[in-house]
């Protein structure tokens, strides 16, 4: 999917359409099969929201593939603390599945040039061995965004490769699902909507790979995959 090939503009129309939980929202991307251009996606749309201040999380963590695209050649700035108001997206667990208390966190914001944007980078090398990082399903953190009055992007990997996204879909202010040009691309769609709305997602939308038009009725995917 190229930079260029699409607009961004329908993301947030369709956001400022949502009823309001606060003053800042949450978005979140996700695809039904993988390399259907979400981490582009998400880039884009955060470099276009230069209205307030944006948190890009990348829930594939162990990768960053959103912080790298963000930076490009830009150096990113210095670490900042991860948790927005004291509250964090994830845990860590030990082999009892009892909460590991980080100090300091494995997560963090890093300013990514002079911009108002603020790309997460999870540092694996901060996990203890034989901990696992677990995904939050609890809405604290995202509530927390609202009243700091940002736009957090968050880009989720392909519910074939994982269903990290399932657990806070029902928590973003949108869901917005990216649909792949390559045969099976629309089915593993349809798939991925069942089981996002029936995750509690606030669909609002779908984005084509290269289409011009970011946000078109959920109704065309259905279509297009019956």
């Amino acid at each position: 999917m190229s930079k260029h090939s699409y607009s961004v503009d329908g993301v947030f129309d369709a956001l400022a359409l949502q009823p309001g939980r606060g003053e800042g929202r949450a978005v979140m991307f996700v695809s039904g099969r993988r390399a259907a251009g979400v981490t582009t996606f998400a880039q884009a749309v955060a470099q276009a929201a230069t209205a307030r201040a944006v948190y890009a999380i990348d829930l594939d963590l162990k990768r960053n593939a959103l912080s790298r695209a963000l930076a490009g050649d830009t150096r990113l700035g210095p670490k900042q603390d991860g948790r927005i108001a004291g509250h964090a997206f994830y845990s860590l667990r030990d082999a009892q599945g009892q909460v590991i208390h980080e100090q300091p966190p494995a997560f963090s914001f890093h300013r990514v040039g002079a911009s108002r944007i603020h790309a997460g980078v999870f540092d694996v090398r901060a996990v203890p061995q034989g901990a696992r990082v677990v995904i939050s399903s609890a809405p604290d953190y995202w509530d927390a965004v609202r009243v700091n009055a940002a736009l957090v992007v968050v880009d989720a990997p392909s519910l074939d490769r994982s269903q990290i996204g399932l657990r806070v879909a029902r928590h973003m202010d949108g869901v917005v699902l990216l649909v792949g040009g390559e045969p099976g691309d629309a089915p593993a769609a349809a798939a991925a909507k069942e089981a996002l709305v029936g995750a509690g997602a606030n669909l609002i939308g779908l984005v084509y790979a290269g289409a011009s038009a970011p946000v078109i009725a959920i109704d065309r995917l259905l279509r297009q995959a019956g």
